[in-house]
């Protein structure tokens, strides 16, 4: 059975200290390093090197798909409908930084809705940014591995399932864990799983 797995990028320092990334460009380190490593051996165990391995452009990304790379051969294809989206003037800053500072748009976005955020990247716009990227690699026969952050990835299960972007019934995948996703033959898409290798 083909499916496309969605797997979240491993942490870094900066999600271990609280601090949004959105398209800040922060690499791995030692620790997510490991946890990369640890979530490419379970899907090389699944899949073998019968797989395509698809990645956000961001390092912590690439980074996290290279370690399925090495074991399975398959190449990483870097595309741009998998990447972070934009949070605009909270990137750099901590959650905590956040709630204080913009309390209310803190809470428009712990509730599911858009924030008025300079910068931020609407909910829908990423949502049909991501569920185009899955139609584009889905392939019946083929598996393939995605590569992503969390809120591409749970914006891209919403469409994928019609839910609308707002929704909060998914919640997200936790670093290093993966959902996976595929599409019968009706042409509709069904989530398998949810948080795969979360500890």
């Amino acid at each position: 059975m083909s499916m496309i797995v969605l797997w979240r990028h491993a942490p870094t320092p900066s999600n271990a200290g609280g601090r949004i990334q959105g398209q800040l460009d922060v690499q791995l380190d030692e620790r997510g390093r490991a946890i990369a490593a640890d979530g490419a051996a379970r899907l090389f165990e699944a899949f073998g090197p019968a797989v395509r391995i698809f990645s956000s452009p961001l390092g912590r990304a690439v980074e996290t798909a290279q370690a399925l790379s090495s074991l399975s051969g398959a190449p990483v294809t870097v595309d741009a409908a998998f990447a972070q989206r934009s949070y605009g003037a909270w990137e750099g800053l901590t959650w905590e930084q956040v709630e204080r500072d913009w309390p209310r748009e803190f809470a428009q976005r712990e509730a599911g809705l858009d924030p008025h955020v300079p910068g931020w990247d609407g909910q829908a716009a990423v949502a049909a940014r991501v569920f185009d990227g899955l139609q584009r690699v889905w392939d019946e026969n083929v598996p393939a591995v995605v590569v992503s952050h969390g809120s591409p990835i749970t914006l891209g299960l919403l469409a994928a399932i019609g839910e609308p972007a707002s929704s909060t019934v998914l919640g997200r995948v936790p670093h290093g864990a993966a959902a996976t996703l595929r599409r019968v033959e009706s042409g509709a898409w069904h989530i398998d799983a949810f948080g795969l290798g979360a500890d």
